[in-house]
Order: structure tokens, then C-alpha cells, then sequence
């Protein structure tokens, strides 16, 4: 990261660069990479209400980092629960398994011989899934993703509010471009929702169309 980036104020107004797509956290990278926009030299001090900067960009910018950081939080939400309900169900047919191998009589040998089999493979996938640190990369990692994005975030004066899926300014930032950007976001889930309805209104026309046609 840029070491002019202090604050999220310096922002060039004419900026026209996107955010780039912020890489997943990890133990070798655990920082969110910022739009270059971030490290310009335009300070919000010097905005006012009588000549106000073009904020266009700016927001656009924000809410595609913003939609970035919404996705890759949910990404590694579903890897993690994947990977959570593996280790749950091979800890809950552990205990089965070693009952069925030490304490249950049995004199079926296939019985005896694939117990020992899921047994061996139950507790050798559970040992190999905390030595290899599978545990850490793949279930922590999503616990750890908004904490270390705040860390990097809170040099602009803003947070990601995991909750809500949003990003929140704190009070050094102007009101006035606080609600610019909240204006934008909800134009931009309006006109997102309304095309959503209109292509949802277009596959029904087009069922309709086919329905009719195959009764002719």
C-alpha cells in the first residue's frame, strides 16, 4: 500500500481508476488491497458546499470494493461451513465407530473389517485435517477476514460492517459525502432491483410464449 495513503480523505476527485478485485486474506497476506484512487493527494478539506468535487467516481469506486468485500466475505463463509460440517460429522461418527471396533461383539467379519477401515480413515482424515493446518486456512480465515480488513480500512476513516454488509465512515469524513454515497448505493440497488423484476417478467413472457406455442 501507498506510504502517501493516511487518510481516506485523499481521494483525486478526477480519478477514473476502479477499485482491483481485493485478494482473500491469508496468513502471508492478510491485507485488502485499495483503489489507487486512494492515494492521491486531494484532501477533504477542501471540499465545500459551493464547489463541490465530482464525488461520481468516488462512490462507484466504493461500491464495487464494497460488493468485492460482501463477496469474498461470503465466499469464505460457505468454504468455512463446508468445512465445519465435515469435521462435525467425522467427530460424530468417531465415537461410533470406536465403539463398534472395541466394545460391540460382532462375528460377521465384513462388519469387523469395515469398521476398522472407517475407523482408520476417520482418525487419520481428523489428524491430517489439524497437521496440515486445514483448520486455520479454511475455517479461521472467514473469522479473521473483517477484523483485518477494518485494520487496513481504518487509516481512510472507515469500517466494513460485517452485519449489514456495508462500509461505514467514521466522523472525520464530511456528512455531505457520507450521504452523497448513501444516495448512490440506494439508486443503485433500486435500478439493480428493477432490472432483476424487469428480466424476471421477461422469462415469464417468454414461457408464456413457448406454453402457447405448444398447445398450436
Amino acid at each position: 500500500m501507498h506510504t502517501r495513503s493516511r487518510n481516506f480523505a485523499q481521494i483525486n476527485p478526477s480519478s477514473s481508476t476502479s477499485f482491483e478485485s481485493p485478494v482473500l486474506p491469508t496468513e502471508n497476506n492478510p491485507k485488502v488491497p485499495l483503489s489507487p484512487a486512494f492515494n492521491d493527494t486531494t484532501s477533504f478539506s477542501n471540499y465545500s458546499s459551493t464547489t463541490p468535487p465530482n464525488n461520481h467516481q468516488r462512490y462507484k469506486d466504493l461500491l464495487i470494493f464494497e460488493e468485492r468485500l460482501k463477496q469474498n466475505l461470503h465466499q469464505l463463509q460457505r468454504r468455512s461451513y463446508k468445512y465445519e460440517a465435515f469435521l462435525g460429522l467425522n467427530c460424530l461418527l468417531l465415537p461410533i465407530l470406536i465403539y463398534a471396533v472395541f466394545f460391540y461383539e460382532s462375528k460377521n467379519p465384513t462388519f469387523q473389517f469395515f469398521s476398522k477401515l472407517f475407523l482408520f480413515i476417520a482418525v487419520t482424515t481428523l489428524l491430517m485435517f489439524f497437521m496440515k493446518n486445514i483448520y486455520a486456512e479454511k475455517v479461521r480465515v472467514a473469522t479473521r477476514f473483517v477484523p483485518q480488513c477494518n485494520r487496513v480500512l481504518r487509516q481512510f476513516n472507515m469500517h466494513f460492517n460485517a452485519s449489514g454488509g456495508e462500509i461505514v465512515f467514521y466522523k472525520k469524513v464530511p456528512r455531505k459525502f457520507q450521504e452523497g454515497f448513501e444516495r448512490y448505493r440506494q439508486m443503485y440497488y433500486t435500478k439493480k432491483s428493477q432490472r432483476a423484476k424487469e428480466r424476471e417478467e421477461k422469462e415469464k413472457e417468454k414461457g408464456n410464449v413457448k406454453g402457447k406455442d405448444k398447445d398450436i
